[in-house]
């Protein structure tokens, strides 16, 4: 039985596999690369995180069944989603699935792509205002980013909801709120479910590297979802190891490619006794990060984790180039979850629990089939087809 990792400088991320190689070091050292946890004791930081994972992470992790009971399928609606960007996976997969859903619940769908500007986003929703939609449904676009236009849509009496974003008071609370619904997440707001996600990522570094961990965080604080990621990383590990090292690297969209790549490397030669490292998203380790790592030399000796489960980063995970983890969420059972609010508004009745919530695979736990991206072992569509009363 190997550890989470066959790498040097390695702590094993499971209590009972340490206790097992604290017992039989002596007749397997020369087998294996991974040390057993220091102390009598072990290291009670690996040891905790590990249980954590195993708890709270790992498998299912904070997901749940959908809801079993609600309205029946509002056909007819007319839907309008801006997307921030049709180019990332998350991005075609959001759009796939809503392209589903809406099939299934009879609506009239028109999608529009913001391609990550914000004044693509503002005529998208302008758009929606003209054609006289019913609902206007955003992913992955934060109230500031558009907040003129989403005034207009207000005025027009048109009802706006979030997928994957922040409304306006969630940055200012003095501001005004503009999304009739935002949808809810197993931790909570769309705030606190990107919490947690820095909160797996800090756990599954200390589970692998316990007291000794030195880590380097790329952090990208021009959004709010990632500035949320960084706000739990952070915070988790100040609680979990407040002796452990974190050097915070500041990127940036614009940076995506060889400038990213040059941050981070730059960043491994400032710090060489770095053994770990966490990147906001799964798309920092595509467009830079696992370039970095592999250039660097320390691929052996850094542990790597990022998120959110997509088939290029899972592939990563499992050639070893450069990544290791990454939390991991369903974009599909989330975006049915979505359509379930607006369905929910458009009959009147207030949001359920929609069961989506986070979790963490690596190479031992939880990797998705090659070419796959992560998903949720919850069959979630025959329930709400159920629901809806469609098949």
């Amino acid at each position: 039985m190997r550890s989470t990792f066959d790498k040097p400088a390695r702590r094993l991320a499971s209590v009972s596999l340490a206790l097992l190689v604290m017992a039989t070091s002596a007749a397997c050292s020369t087998e294996s690369d991974t040390p057993a946890a220091s102390g009598s004791g072990g290291d009670e930081i690996a040891e905790d995180a590990a249980k954590t994972l195993e708890s709270e992470f790992y498998g299912q992790g904070s997901y749940a069944e959908p809801p079993a009971e609600g309205p029946e399928a509002q056909r007819g609606a007319r839907i309008a989603v801006i997307v921030s960007g049709v180019q990332s996976p998350t991005g075609t997969k959001q759009v796939e699935a809503a392209r589903e859903v809406a099939d299934l619940l009879g609506w009239d769908l028109t999608v529009f792509d913001g391609k990550y500007e914000p004044a693509e986003y503002q005529e998208g929703i302008r758009q929606a205002i003209s054609q006289k939609a019913d609902v206007i449904w955003l992913y992955s676009i934060d109230c500031p980013l558009a907040e003129t236009a989403l005034a207009e849509a207000k005025k027009a009496g048109i009802p706006v909801v979030s997928q994957e974003a922040a409304d306006c008071t969630d940055v200012d609370p003095q501001a005004e709120s503009y999304f009739a619904e935002t949808l809810a997440f197993s931790q909570g707001t769309f705030i606190d479910w990107a919490k947690a996600m820095g909160e797996s990522q800090a756990t599954w570094l200390l589970a692998q590297l316990g007291e000794d961990a030195d880590v380097i965080e790329v952090s990208v604080p021009e959004l709010v979802v990632t500035n949320a990621i960084h706000e739990g990383f952070q915070a988790a590990m100040q609680e979990k190891c407040p002796t452990c090292k974190v050097t915070e690297v500041k990127a940036q969209i614009a940076d995506f490619g060889p400038a990213l790549q040059e941050k981070i490397e730059t960043a491994l030669l400032r710090n060489p006794n770095a053994n770990g490292m966490a990147l906001s998203y799964d798309d920092l380790m595509t467009t830079g990060g696992s370039a970095a790592v592999l250039a660097s030399g320390r691929n052996d000796s850094l542990a790597v984790i990022a998120g959110s489960g997509f088939p290029a980063n899972v592939d990563l995970v499992r050639k070893g180039q450069g990544q290791d983890a990454g939390f991991a969420y369903d974009m599909g059972y989330e975006t049915w979850a979505a359509a379930d609010m607006i369905n929910r508004l458009l009959a009147g009745e207030e949001q359920g629990p929609s069961g989506v919530g986070i979790a963490v695979f690596d190479a031992d736990n939880g990797l998705p089939p090659e070419g796959e991206a992560w998903s949720v072992g919850i069959d979630y569509k025959p329930v709400y087809k159920a629901m809806w009363g469609v098949s």
